[in-house]
């Protein structure tokens, strides 16, 4: 039990998911961490925005460089030549991935779905996995839970240019702000906002308040 916990806790999972996921172990109940590994397994092909400067472009160089299959290294260069910013990039990037990640799941839900479920003929399968001891497990469905295990906490949904902008400043200022959107200070956040990132007192305002219902 302690090692599968250990374990658990070092894939990145929380103290209570860990004990939880452990005990079914213990009974011989798969199916909850092949659904968990499945949905992590898928979220982590997706780029992290979240960093101040996105690090998946260097890596993809680096893959293209070694001629990794699938990277087009050439297009992205070009784009970035062409003054492209790479924080619309990365977003670009994001929503494509999450898409792909979201018909991934849906299909090993559905498999036969493109068959149509209208002929009497088509088959009503569930993919399932089998232990050492034939033994077999479901895993309920993926798709509905893939947008709770998006790593950001946007249940899949692209970020704001609010948000991306609060991601570039410096965490000092970063906390600051999120003291005064807690307190609900929208006046002195603005102006606070406003001198880190420009633009009208108006246009600040309404942004803190797009801000803090997203933080």
């Amino acid at each position: 039990m302690t090692t599968i916990t250990g374990r658990l806790r070092e894939a990145g999972f929380d103290a209570g998911q860990a004990d939880t996921l452990a005990q079914d172990i213990e009974q011989k109940k798969y199916g909850p961490l092949l659904q968990q590994l499945l949905l992590r397994g898928l979220w982590a092909d997706v780029v992290d925005d979240s960093l101040p400067q996105p690090q998946w472009i260097a890596r993809w160089r680096d893959l293209g460089e070694s001629d990794f299959p699938f990277i087009n290294a050439p297009a992205l260069q070009r784009l970035l030549d062409a003054g492209v910013d790479v924080h619309d990039l990365t977003d670009v990037v994001r929503s494509a991935q999450v898409l792909t990640i979201y018909n991934i799941a849906q299909l090993i839900d559905e498999p036969c779905r493109d068959l149509g479920y209208d002929l009497e003929a088509t088959p009503d399968l569930t993919l399932a996995a089998v232990d050492d001891g034939g033994a077999l497990h479901r895993y309920g469905s993926l798709h509905d839970a893939l947008e709770e295990m998006d790593p950001a906490g946007r249940h899949g949904q692209p970020r704001s240019l609010e948000l991306r902008r609060f991601g570039g400043l410096p965490d000092d200022l970063q906390a600051q702000l999120r003291d005064l959107l807690a307190k609900q200070a929208w006046s002195q956040a603005a102006v606070l906002w406003k001198r880190a990132v420009g633009g009208e007192l108006a246009h600040c305002l309404a942004a803190m308040r797009q801000l803090a219902r997203q933080l």
